[in-house]
C-alpha cells in the first residue's frame, strides 16, 4: 500500500503530465440543441474543459440556441454561413448570422436554423481573430421506423388462440403507409394481422393485432411444441423484421422419438380397439354357441 503522501504525489503529477490536447468537444445535435460559449480574447470557451474554440456539430435542419457570455471585453459571434471567411471588421458581415455585442454584463444569446447544406463552416468574434472554431453541418438522418411487440411470446393451447400488438414508431419524421406480414416456422400455428397497412404520421406511433391459432381436432391439431412467428414490416425501400415465440400446449416440445399425437386421436383409436376386441368376442361366443 502506497502512503497517502505518495498517491496524492502521483495523482497531481499524472495530471500535469496530460496531454493539453485531450479535450472535450462541445457536440450539438437534434432539433433543439443548446451550447454555451464563454467569450475571451485568447478563444472561445479558453480554459474550459472543452479547450479553445471547440468544434460544434449539428444536422441539417437542426435548431441551435447558443447562449454568449464573456470574461473580458466585447464580443459578436458570428457564423460565416456564404463562406467567404471570418472578417474581423468589429460588425456583422454582410451575408452572415450575427448576434449582439455582449459584455461581461451583458450576456446574450442567439438561435440559429440550420438551413444552409452540410459542410464545415466557421464562427467567430468579428473583434479577435483568435476566436475561430468550426461549425459543422452534417446530413439529417434519415427517416426511418422501428418495430416491437408487447408481449414478444405466446403460449397457447390447441384450439384456442393468442394475439400480440405491434407497435410502429416513426423514426426521423418519417411518415407514411407500412405494411405488415407474418409467417412461422415450422409449419403449424397460423398468423394474422388487423389490420395489414397501417398509417404512420411523422413523430407518430400505430399499432397492429397480431392474433396467432393452434387448430385442435381429431385430425387437424398443431402439434404441441415451439414456434417461431417471423414479421416483416415494410415501406418502400424500408424493411424492418422481428419474431415472436410461440408454445402450443406445453413450454417444451416432445422428446425426440416420441410421437406427439393429440388427445383425441388416442380416444379415437382406443374406441376402435374396444370395438374391435367386442366384436371379436362376440363373434367368439356364437361361433362356439353353435
Amino acid at each position: 500500500m502506497l502512503p497517502v503522501s505518495s498517491a496524492l504525489f502521483l495523482l497531481g503529477l499524472a495530471i500535469i503530465l496530460i496531454p493539453p490536447t485531450l479535450h472535450l468537444t462541445s457536440t450539438v445535435q437534434g432539433s433543439n440543441g443548446t451550447i454555451s460559449l464563454i467569450g475571451n480574447y485568447y478563444g472561445w470557451n479558453y480554459s474550459q474543459p472543452s479547450g479553445a474554440n471547440p468544434p460544434i456539430t449539428v444536422a441539417e435542419g437542426d435548431t441551435v440556441i447558443i447562449k454568449l457570455t464573456s470574461t473580458d471585453t466585447t464580443h459578436q459571434f458570428a457564423l460565416d454561413v456564404d463562406r467567404d471567411g471570418p472578417m474581423f471588421i468589429a460588425s456583422c458581415p454582410s451575408s452572415d448570422t450575427c448576434s449582439a455585442m455582449f459584455t461581461p454584463s451583458t450576456p446574450t444569446s442567439i438561435s440559429i436554423t440550420v438551413s444552409f447544406p452540410p459542410g464545415t463552416y466557421k464562427y467567430f468574434c468579428t473583434f479577435h481573430s483568435t476566436m475561430v472554431g468550426d461549425f459543422v453541418v452534417q446530413a439529417p438522418p434519415t427517416p426511418d421506423f422501428s418495430v416491437t411487440f408487447s408481449p414478444n411470446s405466446l403460449s397457447i393451447q390447441q384450439g384456442s388462440s393468442g394475439s400480440s400488438t405491434l407497435t410502429v414508431t416513426s423514426q426521423n419524421g418519417f411518415s407514411g403507409t407500412v405494411s405488415v406480414s407474418a409467417s412461422v416456422s415450422p409449419p403449424g400455428p397460423s398468423p394474422t394481422f388487423s389490420p395489414t397497412s397501417l398509417t404512420l404520421s411523422s413523430s407518430g406511433t400505430t399499432t397492429s393485432t397480431l392474433t396467432v391459432s393452434a387448430a385442435g381436432g381429431l385430425y387437424s391439431s398443431v402439434t404441441n411444441g415451439n414456434y417461431l412467428v417471423n414479421v416483416t414490416a415494410t415501406s418502400g425501400s424500408l424493411s424492418h423484421s422481428t419474431t415472436v415465440q410461440v408454445t402450443v400446449g406445453s413450454s417444451s416440445s416432445s422428446p425426440m422419438g416420441v410421437l406427439n399425437i393429440p388427445l383425441t386421436v388416442w380416444v379415437g383409436v382406443a374406441v376402435v380397439i374396444i370395438a374391435v376386441v367386442a366384436v371379436t368376442i362376440f363373434l367368439a361366443r356364437r361361433k362356439t354357441a353353435k
